[in-house]
């Protein structure tokens, strides 16, 4: 007999090293599984160097990478939530300061809603937690500063508000308070929490907070406020309170000047609103003012890049005619004519002609004026934004005929507009190009972020070339956007590159909003549910997805136990249900509908280990009553476990319940009664009861009531009842029937079966026949002599 040992077993012996067949992310519940129902086969074997002398090391997985002070606001979010001891009040008031000025510094990076929330559940909880002389532990000037923090750049990105605004004004209270607050700190508070309001969709109260210490003290307001009211106005779409905003800062003598006006078109012209800019520049002509030019320039972009050509015709002309005044820079408005003229349909040779006779004029006015890159890339933008590419780069070799070299502003173009029309390669080369250059902002990130994810949805994937940006990437310590983390994630996975999956997840989700780590989340449980993929990498990327997203909801794990189920392996989901057991939030807890899906699986699968396991996790679960439906998913689980006895106990408990049996209970029983011993005694007795509370008997229960006698053998009783069946129950027979009472019946009895359904009822026999069919088996597994017809019965609640 040849030997199961291997080289492998025996070096693991000699080496005297743990011999593992399996890699598991889960803590076993409890599983005595044979070794080849292990939940995952191993994907890291552990290795020795040259002659055994040395062991590589063991990598160590990246630590999650959190914002400055956000980790110890998160655990006291987490300690209040679940009522333990929170951090020290020393660690809580370093993290409130060192988040708000890491934000501070860094205001390209967008605040969260959600971590405003958590700054604010940290200062109520300083406040809360005062001593007896009612030291905070943050200054009036701390908290002034985090006030002016919730105006920065990157809150003002966040779509939420609530917490912004409730963060503000408990700061202001607060500051208000303290015996050392000053002047000028009453003065920036004010301002700093009439500016939030306006810009966080309250600009009612805004006026109201504004008008009301303008009359006491207008030298405590900064007149731009008056503006952000406006504005909070334009935000919510209140143009009527934007008028009488406007009318009422002009009774306390501010008045609505050109600036102003600007500050309004602008805010239409940032957020795409053609029609409100359109408006409101007519609105500040017809009031009198004078456009500035940055107005004029501003709205005459609106008209070149949404076809307003014909309104803004008369802007034009104003501005090369030189009203409202005359520009001394005449690149601005060449700028502009020579995007019009594009817009107008004219040809690159036709644009080269006007820029010809633009310099000649120029050259007769005295001025030595030539192109530079910055017109050339305005219409490189312009092609870029109708997505002409092939224009875009005539237009290149347009500024090459006139001697200009491609700036870092070129080749961003280049790269978002190649990126848009699918070159890649030809995008890479722009990048590669872009990398010698020195940028002043992070402009060229979503852009290298797209071709990221560009590069990861081609095939076959370039992994090398992709690898290269997201290292350059990072030792710029660049932030990736979320659909760049799903689509490496993705790539990982496929790779079977699990630490560094997890090293990028820990790198980045931790940074990301809620609805931005769902979105991650959703893509790699997409991932699970292709069956294409090898049951191994779906359970690798379940387990991590787990580990990182502990927020994930119940009807998403729920999902993700039934793929287990689907593809086989009841182990996997019993595990995955008992990681929903054992998570600590209220939220995500077993229902009933959780564990009736979990029996049903197990029913279908036929594992008794994995019944147990859950059977147990329901005696010791509080927060479940069972019901009806629950005790017919555990009769359902046992009967496929093999234990129709401790089944019909089940059945005893929902007739003694409240809520009592439905026709599924019944049926289920009835199939209960046709394995068990003796099965037709409790049969009998529960037809019995039928008739005698005169309950309508369908085909289902009928056929499930002959199945229960044809399992005890009661061959000429199922005869009767089947030709009986008009008189009992008003049926006819049917191929459920017959086919029921096949099934049922031991093998050795078919044959009879067959001549005389064959005999008596020829038509319906021939349908069953028709039907597809199985070797019977027991429930070990063994084939019996005998056919099972496939009569589609489901019995489900």
């Amino acid at each position: 007999m040849h030997s199961h040992l291997t080289r492998h077993v025996f070096r693991q012996i000699v080496y005297n090293a743990i011999y593992s067949e399996t890699f598991c992310w889960c803590r076993p519940i409890a599983s005595h599984r044979p070794q080849a129902r292990r939940c995952l086969p191993s994907s890291t074997v552990p290795a020795r160097t040259l002659f055994g002398f040395s062991r590589q090391p063991t990598r160590k997985q990246k630590p999650p990478d959190f914002d400055p002070g956000l980790k110890e606001m998160l655990q006291l979010g987490q300690a209040l939530a679940k009522h333990e001891r929170p951090p020290p009040r020393s660690t809580l008031i370093h993290a409130f300061t060192s988040f708000v000025l890491d934000k501070q510094e860094n205001e390209r990076v967008a605040v969260e809603d959600s971590q405003i929330g958590l700054l604010l559940t940290t200062f109520r909880h300083l406040q809360d937690t005062q001593d007896e002389e009612g030291a905070l532990g943050l200054s009036v000037g701390e908290m002034v500063n985090a006030m002016s923090f919730l105006t920065g750049t990157g809150v003002r990105r966040a779509i939420e508000t609530a917490n912004t605004v409730s963060l503000a004004r408990t700061l202001f209270e607060e500051v208000n308070r303290k015996e050392e607050m000053t002047a000028e700190y009453r003065r920036q508070g004010l301002n700093t929490l009439i500016e939030v309001l306006a810009s966080k969709k309250k600009p009612m109260e805004a006026r109201d907070l504004l008008e009301e210490h303008w009359g006491k003290d207008p030298a405590s307001i900064d007149r731009r406020q008056w503006i952000n009211v406006v504005l909070g106005f334009a935000k919510v779409d209140e143009q009527e309170q934007m008028i009488r905003t406007i009318e009422t800062m002009e009774e306390h003598g501010v008045s609505f000047d050109s600036q102003a006006h600007q500050y309004v078109v602008e805010f239409y012209v940032s957020n795409k609103n053609v029609e409100m800019t359109k408006k409101w520049y007519d609105y500040g002509v017809a009031s009198g003012l004078k456009p500035t030019q940055r107005t004029l320039r501003r709205v005459l972009g609106v008209c070149i890049y949404n076809n307003e050509l014909e309104w803004g015709e008369p802007l034009l002309r104003s501005l090369v005619d030189g009203e409202p005044g005359n520009t001394k820079d005449s690149k601005v408005y060449w700028r502009l004519i020579l995007q019009w003229a594009a817009a107008k349909g004219k040809s690159v040779e036709e644009l080269d002609r006007l820029l010809n006779v633009m310099v000649q004029k120029t050259r007769e006015q005295g001025m030595d004026v030539q192109p530079n890159m910055g017109l050339i890339n305005s219409l490189i933008a312009f092609a870029t934004f109708k997505n002409d590419s092939y224009t875009a780069e005539r237009y290149l070799a347009l500024g090459r005929k006139w001697g200009l070299e491609p700036d870092s502003k070129t080749l961003l173009l280049q790269l978002e507009y190649r990126i848009s029309s699918g070159d890649l390669d030809g995008a890479k080369a722009a990048y590669d190009e872009l990398k010698g250059r020195e940028l002043e902002t992070d402009a060229d990130l979503k852009f290298i972020n797209r071709l990221i994810v560009a590069l990861c949805n081609q095939k076959p994937i370039q992994y090398n070339g992709i690898m290269e940006l997201v290292d350059d990437l990072n030792e710029r310590k660049a932030r990736l956007n979320p659909e760049t983390v799903s689509a490496l994630a993705l790539i990982h996975l496929q790779r079977g590159e699990l630490h560094d999956l997890i090293d990028l997840l820990n790198t980045h989700v931790y940074r990301f909003e809620g609805n931005k780590r769902l979105s991650v989340c959703n893509d790699l449980i997409q991932f699970c549910f292709d069956r294409s993929i090898l049951t191994a990498k779906v359970w690798d990327a379940y387990n991590i997805t787990r580990q990182t997203f502990r927020e994930m909801d119940l009807e998403t794990r729920t999902k993700m136990m039934f793929e287990f189920f689907e593809r086989g392996r009841s182990d996997m989901a019993t595990h995955v249900f008992g990681h929903i057991r054992h998570l600590d939030s209220p939220d995500i807890k077993p229902t009933i509908e959780t564990y009736v899906l979990v029996f049903e699986g197990i029913a279908k699968a036929a594992d008794a280990e994995s019944l147990a396991l859950v059977h147990n996790m329901l005696r010791l679960d509080a927060t479940v009553e069972p019901d009806t439906k629950l005790y017919n998913a555990l009769m359902l689980a046992y009967l496929g476990c093999g234990d129709p006895r401790q089944a019909l106990l089940f059945w005893d408990d929902i007739m003694h319940s409240r809520e009592g049996p439905t026709y599924s209970s019944i049926q289920i029983a009835l199939r209960a009664c046709e394995e068990a011993p003796f099965g037709e005694r409790q049969a009998r007795d529960i037809w019995s009861r039928l008739k005698r509370f005169d309950i309508r008997v369908t085909k289902e229960l009928y056929a499930a009531y002959i199945g229960a006698l044809a399992g005890q053998a009661l061959f000429d009783e199922c005869i009767e009842l089947i030709d009986n069946a008009k008189k009992e129950a008003g049926l006819t027979p049917d191929v459920l029937m017959l086919g029921t009472f096949h099934n049922a019946l031991p093998s050795v009895k078919q044959e009879a079966m067959k001549k005389w359904a064959a005999e008596t009822y020829p038509a319906v026999w021939a349908d069953v026949q028709k039907l597809s069919k199985r070797n019977k088996m027991s429930r070990s597994g063994d084939f019996l002599n005998g056919i099972h017809y496939n009569i589609g019965t489901d019995i489900r609640e």
